[in-house]
């Protein structure tokens, strides 16, 4: 495996586009999409003219895009402030410690992130559109590739180096929706 040197900053800068990823779809902005839809839904069975809804439709997904866009904008400058002085301090008091990526596809590190925030296996497979079985196998990968034995040990390993965010609330609110 290669290994590449970063500074303070560019690590600071990925881990926080990642978190600010990750995060920047809240539950807003997806009542937001249901409310369009439920409008646009709404106006067809009233006989509005295709002419009226799709422009509305339309206008309504790019003003979610945008809020997700403009979110994610000003969660990514507080994340990588965080990031950074993070860093720095484990830098100046000599506990930094290297920092690097998961072993996993990024699909093994999306069920990952999935798993530290308690969700089951059924959860995830709901949540991605994917079947039980996948989950399972991908759970299966990750173990392995971890080194671990139990998914307890492989979130707890994900969180002490970074690999997800413990405090993104979008994760744990969509897995009390779907509990």
């Amino acid at each position: 495996m290669e290994v590449h040197k970063q500074t303070i900053e560019e690590l600071a800068a990925e881990r926080a586009t990642k978190r600010a990823q990750s995060a920047r779809w809240n539950t807003n902005i997806v009542i937001f999409v249901f409310a369009i839809l439920t409008t646009l839904i709404l106006l067809r069975l009233e006989n509005v003219a295709t002419e009226i809804v799709a422009p509305v439709g339309a206008t309504g997904l790019f003003m979610t895009w945008f809020m997700g866009w403009i979110r994610g904008k000003k969660l990514y400058g507080r994340l990588y402030e965080q990031e950074l002085q993070e860093l720095q301090g484990l830098y100046q008091t000599g506990k930094a410690e290297v920092v690097k990526e998961p072993p996993l596809s990024p699909r093994e590190r999306e069920v990952l992130d999935h798993i530290t925030f308690g969700q089951m296996n059924k959860q995830i497979a709901f949540q991605l559109g994917v079947s039980e079985q996948t989950i399972k196998n991908h759970v299966t990968n990750i173990l392995q590739k971890l080194d671990v034995d139990d998914r307890t040990q492989a979130a707890v390993l994900a969180i002490r180096q970074h690999w997800v965010s413990p405090d993104n609330e979008s994760k744990r609110v969509t897995s009390e929706l779907v509990a």
